[in-house]
């Protein structure tokens, strides 16, 4: 993910925990904040549709805020906006498929045809992982399974 990315516009989408984002490259995204907002504890605030509407963008464009300490990065709301848009694999599916698997570090990376260091980055969430790698997965999986 480039730090040069930013975002320029956010509006709330009525009656929902999504926003619509306008980036600096032209691109327009709907993330569904919906489960992030259940799963961390200081989102909870944002079930408020009135605070959740007074959504504004950071300096710079880097995060969105919501006052009092309630915010989000631009990286991780481009993140969910390409996991949400299936254009790339979230980190909890890969962890799943290794998991489901058996599959360790290693194995995976031999399977797929990456270095251990690329499948590290994955599992991690230390890079996004591509559409064609869950692919890869969905293949992989189809090939070993008993038939």
């Amino acid at each position: 993910m480039t730090s040069k990315l930013r975002i320029v516009a956010a509006q709330p989408v009525a009656n929902s925990r999504s926003l619509i984002l306008d980036w600096n490259n032209g691109k327009r995204h709907t993330v569904d904040l919906s489960a992030y907002i259940d799963q961390f504890e200081a989102l909870v605030p944002l079930k408020d549709e009135t605070l959740f509407s007074q959504v504004t963008v950071g300096d710079w464009g880097f995060d969105v805020s919501w006052g009092n300490d309630v915010e989000l990065s631009a990286s991780t709301l481009h993140r969910l906006a390409l996991e949400q848009a299936g254009e790339v694999m979230p980190t909890r599916d890969f962890k799943q498929w290794m998991a489901k698997n058996n599959l360790s570090l290693s194995a995976a990376a031999i399977e797929l045809g990456f270095t251990r260091r690329t499948i590290t980055a994955y599992s991690s969430g230390a890079a996004l992982i591509p559409k064609h790698v869950a692919l890869a997965c969905r293949g992989w999986e189809y090939e070993h399974s008993p038939r």
